[in-house]
């Protein structure tokens, strides 16, 4: 499983939510967040790999906009 950044914000510098993921969501896909007992359906707008300071690896980050 792979760990993946999400952001919301396209100027966004932290996530807001990092998850394990079995696959990379794809552009135009969409994510199912529960918050508050309701879920928010998210859709995958942007897809990127950013290197981790640390180790050297990739980490894949998304981008959703909120679609509710």
């Amino acid at each position: 499983m792979a760990r993946v950044e999400i952001f919301r914000g396209k100027d966004d510098l932290e996530p807001f939510l990092t998850s394990e993921f079995g696959f990379l969501p794809r552009i135009g896909e969409y994510l199912a967040i529960e918050a508050d007992g309701y879920f928010h359906h998210y859709n995958v707008v942007e897809i990127w790999h950013r290197r981790d300071e640390g180790g050297g690896d990739f980490i894949p980050c998304i981008r959703v906009e909120l679609d509710d």
